[in-house]
């Protein structure tokens, strides 16, 4: 491939050792707070977690924009992805299992255009067949540079809308919130009646000592919500729950974990998994005991998040993908993700999406034909399969 890379002062480095993901933790950690709205799902505190447990056998591909003081100014990070035979296929660190929001470069504000054109000039030397890059904000300007750098060179570069990501910018007041909301009389009533109930109280797990003990209650109370329906696509047991047991106490220590449960008695009846960054709250999961649900707790809760979001003076409360209607009840305007698909001029790339198409035709088949619930148990026995692939080899030694 050859295309024709924007002027820029910026030098990138690469680099396939896993090693070197350690290593830049300090450098890529300073480097999220300095990109003007820092998403916890670019951090390492989510991505290191995220490659012991899940790089298994894929190759790591890491590309570092740096100035000439050797600042680091942009950075991205790509894993490899299963492909046909001779396929050289990657996506971007994170995507897919967790669930990860706003994947994208990372680059310090105000360098973003030069560490872009640096980046996709160094993409232009080859080395891939197809880039997978799924869950990037829409808008985002990756694509767009990535299409005038690689463009040039016969690349063909592909946007699609993939999720809409709900939520609200956090302004007025939240009893303001709760009168534009569609079922505030039933909200009211299973407030009122909760708070009526001996020992009801909502504790928040921010702290690492607390971060564990916490997840746990959540995993069970999540696991309680699922179980009925076959099993939790979002969490499912097992290496993606030891991914959460790594992750959340690094989160608790960058100040950015808030692991909401509600109580009545001595026992937690919901919980909220959220995370919190830059002025935005992330509503990750959640999970409520079922014999409790004609009392809603969920919604109770819920509302309660919201609420200190208000008290705390975020900017934005984002529920991420999902359209499910007690998060539409909240919501007053939604963000969406896309997925940038960049194909080289070759033979294996065009062989690779064929199979793609035709892997998509047969899936429509199926679905059509097995019931919802059938096909929803084959999602998260999938989703599971994935995990699981992943964990002998992370036991192995990349932990």
């Amino acid at each position: 491939m050859s295309g024709a890379p924007a002027a820029t002062a910026l030098a990138v480095h690469q680099s396939h050792d896993p090693a070197r993901l350690e290593a830049l933790a300090p450098e890529w950690s300073a480097l999220v707070d300095a990109a003007g709205v820092p998403s916890p799902f670019l951090a390492p505190e989510w991505l290191l977690p995220w490659w012991r447990r899940f790089g298994g056998r894929r190759a790591l591909w890491i590309l570092e924009a740096r100035d000439g003081a050797g600042r680091l100014e942009g950075l991205l990070l790509l894993a490899s992805r299963p492909a046909l035979p001779g396929v050289r296929r990657w996506q971007l660190l994170g995507n897919g299992i967790t669930g990860a929001d706003g994947l994208d470069l990372l680059a310090r504000a105000g360098a973003g255009s030069a560490a872009r054109a640096a980046i996709a000039g160094a993409l232009a030397a080859g080395g891939w067949d197809l880039l997978d890059l799924e869950d990037l904000p829409f808008g985002s300007p990756t694509a767009a540079v990535l299409r005038q750098v690689l463009a040039p060179g016969g690349v063909d570069v592909e946007a699609r809308r993939r999720f809409a990501c709900p939520g609200f910018a956090v302004r007025g007041t939240f009893e303001a919130h709760v009168r534009r909301m569609r079922r505030r009389e039933t909200y009211g009533r299973r407030v009122r009646w909760l708070a009526k109930q001996p020992g009801f109280r909502i504790e928040v797990a921010a702290a690492p000592d607390e971060a564990g003990p916490a997840l746990e209650d959540f995993l069970r109370l999540h696991r309680l919500r699922w179980a009925a329906e076959g099993g939790s696509y979002g969490i499912p047991p097992g290496s993606v729950e030891d991914f959460h047991r790594d992750a959340v106490p690094r989160l608790a220590a960058r100040g950015w974990l808030r692991l909401y449960r509600l109580l009545v008695g001595d026992r937690s009846i919901a919980a909220v998994y959220g995370v919190e960054a830059g002025g935005t709250f992330h509503y990750y999961q959640s999970g409520y005991d079922p014999e409790w649900s004609v009392r809603s707790p969920g919604m109770v809760l819920v509302g309660r998040t919201i609420e200190d979001a208000y008290a705390r003076g975020l900017r934005y409360y984002d529920f991420l993908r999902g359209e499910e209607p007690y998060k539409l009840d909240w919501s007053a305007d939604r963000r969406e993700l896309c997925a940038v698909r960049v194909r080289a001029p070759s033979f294996r790339a065009s062989a690779a999406v064929a199979a793609d198409g035709a892997w998509r035709a047969a899936r429509g088949a199926a679905r059509a034909l097995a019931p919802e619930r059938a096909w929803a148990a084959l999602q998260r026995a999938r989703r599971g399969l994935e995990a699981g692939a992943a964990a002998p080899a992370a036991a192995e030694g990349r932990a």
